[in-house]
């Protein structure tokens, strides 16, 4: 035990940088002195510091001892103008904030041991009541305890810091020491602890004594250190204290996977507008990815961790069972078995506990408000009809076998209609765009591109057809009628036109999307060079008053000349470049080998309007024989009828 007067000889020896440490790792024979050392090197009071108990140390019967070891640590502290002790938050800025504590009265312990009596007084803290000398002037006098020096109990009381200190003597009698009983209950998890007070004479018991008792009895885990000193503190008589628990088992946790899309297709989605209002077609029902997205993750099995009971026996835990993630088709694992990655661009979904990206999707019905819009990286093939008023985009083919109504389809590769296609007046609706070819039965009032072939069966009735090669339709009674056609190659079908004469205008022989962009940018120049003569006409007007006035113009109207020549500067360079644009269109135009062919397997009727490359021909008369239609020397001239050469199955 340390003394007061030692206590006192150490403080006044501690330096100005021994103060400042943070931390000190000490010994002592009980946790009390090892405190006591960490305070004297820290330069502060026991009561403001916090600890780590390194090895609780033992007391055995032979008098050697194994030392306490401790790292004591200064608590972060300021002292309020009220005198509460604060604590202050870990941010520092100019808006820290001071949690005030609850204020702790003081408090105090006298111990009657088998070498003396001792007294431990423990400061107030945060405003809080001191110890009052009377109260320890009363509890000394009830255990008969001989004051050895009066200033040692005052000395005490003043320095208030929750260290043991012996104040005197006493008539010790062992047989009225205090007595304890143990109880292990719940399979050997709890120790409850029952104390007898002791009679007149007898000794209390410290930590060091409990940790004896404990040992004795067989417990050597889970004992609950801040029960043990609050015990020494402050012990209490003749009833059950929990001093010890065991350590339960505690079983890993299962393999998790966790998915990065939605396994629930019956999850509806609805896509909000900018206005907020929802559109019912855009459902997200459909959940596209791209090779090499990430689709899941697996949280690996967590070991289990073994518990103890208090007498030391092993309680196994269970290890967390593992999960496979189960794989599809199109999906690939990497990361060492926990990263399912796609393997393709697609539909991906959970068929069977399967992670399965689909390049084809199935739509088994209809495309209409239960589907929504369907837009798909890979295929889409659908049973049913796509309903009036929804859209299908994929990148790669889209199939319908029934009828597309007045609805917008959009590939990146062919698009094939088994029944054909009901378009629409209504620029919104009606359009049709592939990659490559659209194959269909008939198409009516639509607007169909494609970059390769557009092959109909029964024919072309009022429609807006654009296609870079040939426009073919190889049925005998196929029939084109109204509209505008235009093809690179060749536009081939039994019969051209109507009976009532109907305007239909076929033009072959140039690339037809590369002659719009030619035509759009010829009227972008023409409206630049408008607009860049009325700016100099103005800039030469201001330059006019300019001179005449024989001085400056005012400021608005100067500022108003340096807009105008800037705006004259960037007509000029827009002008130049939209120039080199339609020089290279025209190049390309002109370059075109494919003289181009309209042909008609059975007539052509009065109403048809043809123009290969720059030759135009209106036919006024019907023809009833096979023709066919060319180019030479810039006029249309007929021929031999040239049948359809190519192998018309779908590629």
């Amino acid at each position: 035990m340390i003394n007061l007067e030692n206590f006192r000889d150490r403080m006044s020896l501690l330096s100005e940088e021994d103060r400042e440490r943070k931390s000190v790792q000490v010994s002592g024979e009980t946790l009390e002195d090892a405190l006591g050392q960490a305070a004297l090197e820290l330069g502060t009071e026991a009561r403001f510091l916090d600890y780590e108990i390194l090895d609780k140390g033992k007391r055995n019967l032979i008098g050697k001892n194994k030392p306490c070891l401790v790292i004591a640590y200064i608590r972060d502290k300021e002292v309020g103008e009220d005198g509460l002790l604060q604590v202050l938050n870990k941010n520092t800025g100019p808006s820290a904030v001071k949690e005030v504590l609850t204020p702790v009265d003081g408090d105090f312990t006298v111990r009657l041991a088998r070498d003396g009596a001792y007294l431990r007084v423990a400061a107030p803290q945060n405003g809080g009541k001191p110890v009052e000398r009377e109260q320890i002037v009363s509890r000394i006098n009830e255990r008969g305890i001989k004051l050895t020096d009066e200033t040692l109990l005052d000395s005490t009381l003043e320095h208030g810091d929750g260290l043991y200190v012996q104040i005197g003597e006493y008539d010790y009698k062992p047989i009225n020491d205090t007595m304890l009983t143990i109880t292990i209950e719940e399979a050997d998890m709890k120790v409850y602890v029952t104390a007898i007070s002791p009679g007149i004479g007898g000794s209390d018991y410290d930590a060091d004594d409990l940790h004896s008792f404990f040992q004795n009895n067989g417990v050597v885990h889970g004992i609950m250190e801040e029960a043990v000193l609050e015990f020494e503190h402050h012990p209490v008589y003749e009833q059950p204290i929990l001093m010890a628990q065991g350590t339960p088992p505690q079983n890993g946790k299962d393999a998790k996977i966790i998915y990065n899309f939605e396994v629930d297709p019956s999850q509806v989605k609805l896509k909000e507008r900018v206005d907020g209002t929802i559109n019912f077609k855009e459902l997200n029902l459909i959940q596209n990815v791209v090779e090499g997205q990430p689709l899941a993750r697996k949280i690996p099995p967590e070991a289990g961790k073994d518990g103890r009971t208090v007498k030391g026996k092993i309680l196994p835990a269970k290890d967390g069972r593992d999960k496979e993630i189960g794989l599809g088709k199109n999906v690939t694992i990497i990361d060492n078995g926990r990263t399912v990655i796609a393997a393709a661009s697609g539909q991906v979904m959970l068929l069977r506990d399967k992670i399965t990206v689909e390049t084809v999707m199935v739509i088994p019905g209809d495309v209409n408000m239960e589907t929504g819009n369907v837009n798909a990286l890979g295929a889409v093939l659908i049973k049913g009809n796509v309903e009036d008023g929804y859209a299908v985009t994929a990148q790669g083919n889209i199939e319908v076998l029934g009828i597309v109504g007045k609805a917008n389809l959009t590939s990146g590769a062919d698009i094939i209609v088994k029944k054909g296609i009901n378009g629409s007046d209504d620029d919104d609706l009606g359009s049709i765009r592939a990659g490559k070819s659209v194959w269909a039965s008939f198409i009516q009032n639509a607007r169909v591109e494609a970059g390769e072939l557009i092959v109909v069966s029964d024919g072309i009735v009022n429609s807006h057809i654009t296609c870079l090669h040939k426009i073919l339709c190889q049925g005998k009674r196929a029939q084109i009628v109204g509209g505008v056609i235009r093809a690179c190659e060749e536009i081939n079908a039994s019969i051209l036109g109507s009976q009532g004469g109907t305007e239909t205008i076929l033009e072959v022989g140039y690339d037809p999307k590369s002659k719009e962009e030619l035509e759009s940018m010829l009227a972008n120049r023409t409206a630049y060079e408008n607009e860049l003569t009325e700016v100099d006409r103005n800039i030469q007007g201001l330059i006019r008053q300019k001179k005449v006035q024989r001085k400056n113009l005012s400021s608005e109207k100067e500022k108003m000349l340096i807009e105008l020549k800037d705006r004259h500067n960037d007509r000029v360079a827009r002008i130049k470049e939209l120039e080199e644009a339609i020089a290279k269109r025209e190049e390309y135009l002109n370059s075109l080998k494919n003289v181009g062919r309209i042909s008609a397997g059975k007539s052509v009727l009065p109403g048809v309007k043809i123009r290969v490359r720059d030759a135009a021909y209106d036919v006024t008369r019907p023809f009833d024989q096979p023709v066919t239609f060319l180019q030479e020397d810039g006029v249309v001239r007929t021929s031999d009828y040239e049948e359809i050469t190519e192998e018309l199955s779908r590629r």
